[in-house]
Parts: C-alpha cells; structure tokens; sequence
C-alpha cells in the first residue's frame, strides 16, 4: 500500500470500494488474494489512525482545567 499522506478517508473509501467489489463479485478471482491483502492493510491503518485520534482526544481533554 502507497502510504504517501494517506488520510482515513482514503484509506475508508478505498476499503468500501474493496469490499463493494469483493461481495459483489466483481474482483476476478486471480486478483482476489492482492485484493484482500489490500483491505487487510487498510483496515490495519484505520485502526491505528482511529487508535491515534483517539489517544490525542484523551491527552486534549486531560488538559483542560478542572473547576
């Protein structure tokens, strides 16, 4: 996967377009394995991008002062 600047949303519309293709069987089935590959790696990277945002959220609210 080019990882050049991804952002989520990339990330997520090229996945749903994945598995749009995958369930409706328009992936040939000799390039099905890359394509599962693919949406493997993608949806590793939104995880971790959800993970980071999530993190950063935390560490935001923490800083807030407390009255």
């Amino acid at each position: 996967m080019a990882n050049q600047k991804m952002t989520y949303q990339d990330a997520y519309d090229q996945l749903s377009t994945l598995i749009y293709e995958i369930e409706n069987e328009e992936v040939p089935l000799d390039e099905l394995p890359a394509k599962i590959r693919l949406a493997t790696e993608l949806i590793t990277f939104c995880q971790e991008r959800l993970r980071s945002v999530e993190t950063e959220y935390q560490d935001i609210i923490e800083r807030i002062p407390r009255r």
